[in-house]
């Protein structure tokens, strides 16, 4: 038999591989693009953040920024827009992470790749600027890092643009405190292209030093040194650097923007002369130092309860309901949470809503039949009228066993229909059995076709070798969600015994965007598109140990 393909975590077009980091406003996962056959980063809007205005209009003019800066050295946003109501930027994949993660513990870095990577953030940055962005935000964890340690600039989250309104009210304080501008750390209004030379001041500053000019506890404090305190001479904090560094970076750390470098390239060019024209070879730096040499006592974080910490609370509990709710938190807080999205859908499809829970029947055994062996054995013996009462008791007892088979959903009660009604199992396709069969759900034969209304659920059981349609009548340009699940273990394999079939006759499945749940992969469903008018259907296909059993399926128009 072959190998079933294994189930994956999907979002629209994409492949979700893993998270890649988040923030308080969206989380970053690597992602595959089925599309473009290319590994990207897919930034993905929190949930809980739908609902703010003000923060859904940040992440649509972060890609409304990328339509302008397509430079060799800015990530990269290449596709925007929402799936499901969710939305999202596909972004360029940078392997190497970012460099403050590089810079997380100490480390020594060379002179040289502090200048390579300096000159590649000076050209984006300039480039930006001559493009009317001011990027706002500059710092280590906006600074990306590919495989060949070039550094890229990121996250144009809480850029401007000169020619648009800012989404930030006057006197509102945007920004990090370890790099912001003096004159950003004031609100200022008139704020330009000069605060992201500062910040990128800062980073030069960082690299060279190995520490931060303001640092400490309290980013209150850090951002009054910023606005007052003058910049500790490098040479005097790191006695390996040339003096003539000094003058470089405390120019480009002006507090006045009239006193800085006009742009980036100047800037960097100045610290890349001072730097070959010393004997500077190397840096240890050092971030949980201050400029003094003193650890800094950061205040411990803050207690959130983590996507993880609700997934436990979800399978500790054994109120349905409470498990749902928590399963909810959890998406909001990491949205392709592949666990969380499996349960949930297996949870909230595995009793109807509104559906009284049946109770399980009592197996029925050979005594239960022993009277029903006995009256057969006596027709013999009766008389005309006696055996058509024996008969008719029989019959009716055949009848009463049989509609108690199918209520417990047994399988016998299934094959007995099947016979009654003249269908026969497809187990091979040309000699091939059909689970070995390539696209087999297409090419068995629906033995029993039903037609659904919208948002009408339907339950069944599937034996090896038979299928089953679900017709719904659709209007192209209208939204369908539609699910499949199955109840019985021994349903491992779902996904690809289960196919959207459109108006001709068509598989559709690679047109829908497609949600599986991982594991066992015993549910999937679809998000269809209408593209064709007419009368649609999910078809699904029993095999044995991969779709068999009971199982329910949902049609159900969402726009």
């Amino acid at each position: 038999m072959a190998e079933a393909t294994p189930p994956v975590n999907r979002f629209g077009p994409y492949i979700v591989h893993g998270k890649i980091g988040s923030g308080g406003m969206a989380v970053v996962y690597k992602a595959f693009n089925e599309e473009t056959q290319k590994t990207v980063a897919l930034k993905i809007l929190r949930a809980a953040m739908m609902e703010q205005a003000d923060v859904v209009e940040r992440f649509k003019q972060e890609a409304k920024i990328a339509e302008r800066l397509r430079h060799s050295h800015i990530v990269a946003v290449n596709n925007y827009g929402a799936v499901k109501g969710r939305y999202f930027l596909e972004l360029q994949y940078m392997s190497g992470g970012t460099l403050g993660e590089r810079l997380a513990k100490p480390v020594e870095i060379g002179a040289q790749e502090v200048v390579r990577m300096l000159r590649d953030i000076a050209s984006g940055l300039d480039y930006a600027h001559r493009q009317g962005v001011i990027h706002r935000d500059l710092k280590l964890e906006n600074i990306l890092l590919d495989d060949k340690r070039s550094a890229f600039i990121a996250d144009f989250s809480i850029a401007r643009l000169n020619d648009s309104s800012k989404l930030t009210a006057t006197g509102f304080v945007v920004g990090t405190p370890l790099t912001i501008a003096p004159e950003q750390a004031r609100g200022d209004a008139g704020l330009d292209h000069r605060a992201d030379l500062y910040s990128l001041a800062v980073i030069a500053y960082v690299l060279a030093v190995g520490r931060y000019p303001f640092n400490g506890s309290n980013p209150l404090a850090i951002l009054h040194q910023h606005l007052s305190e003058p910049v500790p001479p490098p040479s005097l904090i790191n006695t390996n650097l040339p003096k003539g560094l000094d003058a470089v970076l405390i120019k480009g750390l002006a507090k006045q923007p009239g006193e800085r470098y006009p742009n980036a390239d100047m800037f960097v060019e100045a610290f890349a002369r001072v730097v070959g024209e010393s004997s500077m070879s190397s840096t240890i730096i050092d971030l949980q130092s201050d400029v003094s040499g003193k650890r800094i006592d950061l205040p411990a974080p803050k207690k959130t309860e983590s996507a993880d910490d609700w997934m436990q609370k979800a399978m500790a509990t054994t109120d349905h309901e409470e498990a749902i709710r928590h399963l909810k938190r959890v998406l909001e807080i990491e949205p392709l949470h592949s666990k969380a999205n499996r349960l949930l859908f297996q949870l909230e499809g595995a009793v109807p809503k509104n559906t009284p829970v049946r109770p399980k029947p009592a197996a029925v055994t050979a005594s239960d039949l022993s009277d029903l062996k006995k009256a057969t054995a006596y027709k013999r013996k009766s008389s005309t009228w006696t055996y058509a009462v024996v008969i008719g008791v029989v019959l009716v007892g055949i009848s009463l066993l049989f509609f108690y088979l199918m209520l417990s959903g047994s399988p016998i009660a299934t094959q007995i229909a099947n016979i009654i009604q003249g269908r026969h199992a497809v187990t091979e396709i040309d000699g091939v059995p059909i689970a070995d069969v390539p696209n087999a759900v297409m090419q068995v034969l629906p033995q029993e076709r039903t037609t659904l209304e919208d948002g009408q659920k339907a339950n069944s059981r599937l034996e090896n070798g038979f299928s089953s349609a679900y017709a719904f009548d659709a209007v192209k340009g209208q939204v369908f969600g539609i699910g499949v699940w199955f109840q019985d273990e021994t349903a491992k394999h779902v996904t690809k015994n289960v196919a959207i079939v459109d108006a001709s006759g068509k598989n559709a499945s690679s047109r829908c965007e497609r949600s599986t749940s991982s594991g066992a992969d015993s549910a999937v469903s679809f998000s269809c598109t209408i593209d064709e008018t007419g009368q649609w259907s999910v078809r699904i296909l029993g095999i044995t140990g991969e779709s068999t059993g009971s199982y329910w399926v949902l049609v159900d128009r969402v726009a």
